[in-house]
């Protein structure tokens, strides 16, 4: 303590200390939230919180520094410390000096942080003096000196330090709030509470001169602006609906007078997927930028339209008058309104039926946008469907639609179940069940489930169906390689069809985008002197494969090897410098037969390392057998029970060759 310097006390008005934030504000973001709430009050422009590495530590602190008005000696003793002092009829206006509504109204969230700690200590310098005054509270005296909750004598306070009025030092005002002896058991995560924080006030959207930061990060709001799928009001006019009569849009908000002439801005989004975040599921109330009632769906049960809708909805209404009544509406710690009184009960109602009416346009929304989408999907079908008779076509598409009402289906499963319904339909599968699905207005929960399992064992089927036939052009190709039949005719099937080889190849095209480029760099990597080409150029995306097959009774040699190497190596760098388009290049070598010898081995294992494989014919296709058995084998134990599929892989759980 400063020496001669003077003393503060603190008084208690009545009751009011069981207010004192100890017993309310025990978590770190509701107590620091009112602390920020003061330095909006104090005009303050810039706030720091910084949050310690680890809570455990002895010395660990929490500490919150603006730039603030800050306070006198004097102003530290008639408004910090006298508890219960309403700082708006303090200064007998509603607005600070800067002309910002005041958040604070009770009195008493400066005493948030002993909710989290035992020591607040508080340093401020006066913006109109240059006064610094430094004094610290103490939770455990506070208490024991106020134990019967009834007006006492004055507790005494300790300034730590006083300097006197300087104007030089005045350019340095604000105040620094230091919280120590935390009571946390866990630390806070920077990321997790900076978010949290911009949940609790209206600053981002609404504040241009005042920011908070964490740990010297910006606050932010998370909301995944990406992942929404709709947002109202901007969305009435987006999707064709009727914007409600005297809602005035305002880019991403809507601005409305409630039935009794209070004004109220609002903006309500629905997200793709259900939201996690219990933080952002529902709609939060502000008032005067401080959240005033926590996500909620303003008191409404069940029996809602789209109530599946309410897994996917948040949003945020603004309503200054809630702050300014007579009486106090906002419970203490600012999480919920006095929704029992006439002042609130036109929010109440107005939220109401916002929300059962956004609900209905959520429901509806998603099943257009999904028939949008599975119309596309459809469209390369076309020429398939068009050979269904057309009361058939008319059945799967009010199956499709009845389909896309299910609110739980994400667009991605109902574009697979949309797919294998059809396919379904197409082999003669399911029609009964898809039949009952087209009359259906709504589905249970026990339908879709019938429908989703028995989905999973029609695209099993399918893709199972299809890597038989693979399996079967496979044993033919094996029988041409046994009478060494290996001209044009293979190759050019491989071409066609270079799935066969393996299943990764599905995607593969034959380009030709590059020819020149392929052909000028043969000349250099082989010369004239080797009767050797590049026979076929396959690419997918990024990916460019050369294969290169050796002309018939050739057995490849270590020669052989160190050109297909240098040719791949050198394409490789001609297609990075020359072309955005290829990124990776790998090869393949096949040939009637491969050199034994330890070196050719070494070499050929050396290549395969670094993405340029050489095999013969019958390696080839003993590979590429293998890879499609093993495809077969998970399809089959998606449905190992299922007859049909027991049937293609013979009753004995696996692939088994037709001969």
């Amino acid at each position: 303590m400063t020496a001669g310097a003077p003393q503060l006390e603190i008084r208690f008005r009545g009751r009011v200390i069981e207010h004192l934030g100890i017993d309310m504000y025990q978590s770190p973001v509701a107590a620091i939230a009112e602390l920020v709430s003061n330095a909006w009050d104090a005009d303050a422009t810039d706030v720091c919180v910084s949050l310690p590495a680890n809570v455990k530590d002895a010395q660990a602190a929490i500490v919150i520094k603006d730039d603030g008005e800050g306070m006198t000696l004097k102003q530290c003793q008639e408004r910090y410390l006298n508890v219960g002092c309403n700082r708006r009829r303090d200064r007998g206006s509603e607005t600070t000096p800067l002309g910002r509504p005041m958040m604070g109204r009770k009195g008493i969230g400066k005493f948030a942080g002993f909710g989290i700690a035992r020591f607040v200590e508080v340093d401020t310098v006066s913006k109109e003096t240059g006064e610094r005054t430094v004094f610290q509270l103490d939770a455990d005296q506070l208490i024991g000196e106020s134990h019967g909750y009834a007006d006492s004598e004055p507790l005494r306070v300790d300034v730590l330090t006083y300097e006197k009025a300087s104007l030089e030092r005045a350019g340095d005002h604000g105040t620094t709030i230091t919280l120590r002896d935390l009571t946390l058991k866990v630390t806070p995560n920077g990321g997790r509470f900076r978010t949290s924080m911009a949940r609790r006030f209206l600053l981002l959207e609404r504040a241009d001169q005042f920011k908070v930061r964490v740990n010297d990060e910006p606050i932010t709001d998370d909301e995944n602006v990406e992942k929404i799928e709709f947002s109202f009001p901007k969305a009435y006019e987006e999707h064709n609906l009727k914007t409600p009569d005297g809602v005035e849009v305002d880019g991403e908000w809507g601005i409305e007078k409630l039935p009794s002439g209070q004004k109220i801005r609002w903006r309500f989004v629905f997200y793709e997927q259900p939201i996690a975040d219990d933080e952002l599921v529902g709609v939060s109330v502000f008032s005067h930028y401080k959240l005033a009632q926590r996500p909620f769906l303003f008191n409404l049960t069940g029996g809602l339209g789209g109530q599946q809708g309410t897994h996917y909805l948040s949003g945020r209404v603004e309503a200054d008058f809630l702050d300014e009544q007579s009486r106090d509406l906002i419970s203490t710690e600012r999480q919920r309104v006095n929704w029992d009184v006439d002042e609130s009960r036109p929010l109440l109602e107005w939220g109401q039926s916002r929300v059962r009416e956004l609900l209905r346009h959520w429901q509806n929304l998603r099943a257009r946008s999904k028939v949008d989408a599975i119309r596309s999907r459809v469209r390369p079908f076309s020429q398939r469907l068009s050979k269904l008779e057309p009361h058939e076509r008319r059945i799967v598409d009010k199956a499709l639609t009845s389909l896309a009402k299910v609110p739980s289906l994400t667009q991605d499963q109902f574009a697979d179940l949309a797919d294998s319904t059809l396919s379904a339909w197409e082999g003669g599968r399911l029609k009964e069940l898809i039949d009952d699905l087209a009359q259906a207005e709504s589905m249970d929960a026990e339908k879709l489930v019938r429908i989703l399992a028995e989905s999973r064992v029609m695209s099993a089927l399918h893709a199972a169906e299809h890597v038989k036939g693979q399996l079967n052009l496979i044993t033919g190709l094996e029988e041409r390689v046994k009478q060494r039949d290996l001209e044009l005719q293979v190759r050019n099937y491989i071409a066609e069809n270079p799935w066969l080889i393996s299943p990764e190849w599905e995607t593969f095209r034959v380009e030709k985008g590059i020819e020149g480029l392929v052909d000028e760099i043969a000349q250099v990597a082989y010369g004239g002197d080797w009767d050797a080409r590049v026979d076929l150029v396959l690419s997918s995306g990024s990916q460019l494969l050369v294969i290169e097959f050796m002309r018939p009774g050739l057995k490849v040699d270590w020669d052989h090897l160190n050109r297909y190497e240098r040719y791949v190596t050198k394409l490789r760098h001609a297609t990075v410098a020359r072309t955005s388009e290829f990124k990776l290049v790998s090869g393949l070598l096949v040939a009637d037969k491969i050199d034994q010898g330890a070196d050719v081995i070494d070499k050929v294992a050396s290549l395969r390392a670094n993405g340029m494989d050489a095999t013969d014919w019958a390696g080839l296709l003993r590979g590429a057998r293998k890879q499609w058995e093993d495809y077969f084998d998970i399809l089959y134990n998606r449905a190992p029970e299922d007859p049909r599929m027991q049937q293609l892989g013979d009753g004995h759980g696996g692939w088994q060759a037709s001969t």
